[in-house]
């Protein structure tokens, strides 16, 4: 049985090619679904191979999200304490495993020393050998800019809209009193129509990004 199960999308094979010969060259048993045999019984030798390793390593991707497979595989690691992740171009893991560390991959070109190989090399040693304290599976994610954090800049835009509204009612109470001008409050009244527009374009185009990033 081998001591890393190595979990990924068959579309990113190259890369989890290089992965696994950096496994190999560390001095790693591995298993992936390229020893399976056309004769196997896939789900149980799968299932077997899972229980047998030491550390369970996904490589999420694009592809991978899309796989049940990975997600299955992914869920076995979580379960049983042993799940290290990678990511290899940048795509959001699916819930729960965005909420779990996992180590950037989408700039490795086959490098075994530096950042992310030596963390990564760490995370993976430590649960095969059994040691707790480096549990690579319930580390935070790192933290991320805050997908609402747009909402301060539809504030300010709400702030300004209202500064506008108050000149106006100001302007318009000028007109009422013989303070201002028909001909100079209509110019007003343009300006700050064209400012209104210009506001609610800025708050479209904001609440447009923040909806997207809270997809991610």
């Amino acid at each position: 049985m081998a001591d890393v199960f190595l979990s990924y999308a068959r579309a990113t094979r190259p890369r989890i090619e290089q992965i696994g010969d950096g496994l190999e060259s560390g001095g790693y048993s591995l298993w992936w679904d390229k020893a399976l045999n056309a004769s196997d019984d896939y789900a149980m030798v799968i299932e077997s191979e899972l229980d047998a390793a030491g550390c369970v390593v996904v490589a999420w991707s694009a592809p991978a999200r899309q796989s049940l497979w990975v997600r299955a595989e992914a869920n076995h690691g979580l379960d049983s304490g042993k799940l290290v992740q990678i990511n290899l171009d940048g795509s959001r893991p699916p819930l729960p495993f965005s909420a779990l560390n996992h180590l950037d991959f989408a700039r490795w070109r086959g490098e075994c020393a530096g950042t992310p190989w030596s963390e990564f090399d760490a995370h993976v040693g430590a649960l095969v050998r059994g040691e707790a304290g480096r549990d690579a599976r319930v580390a935070p994610q790192p933290p991320r800019g805050p997908a609402l954090q747009g909402f301060g800049k539809i504030m300010l835009i709400g702030w300004i809209a209202i500064a506008v509204a108050a000149v106006t009612a100001i302007a318009i109470a000028l007109v009422a009193t013989g303070g201002m001008t028909p001909a100079a409050f209509s110019a007003f009244a343009l300006a700050a129509l064209g400012l209104a527009a210009i506001l609610l374009a800025l708050a479209a185009f904001i609440l447009i990004r923040i909806s997207l990033a809270s997809r991610r």
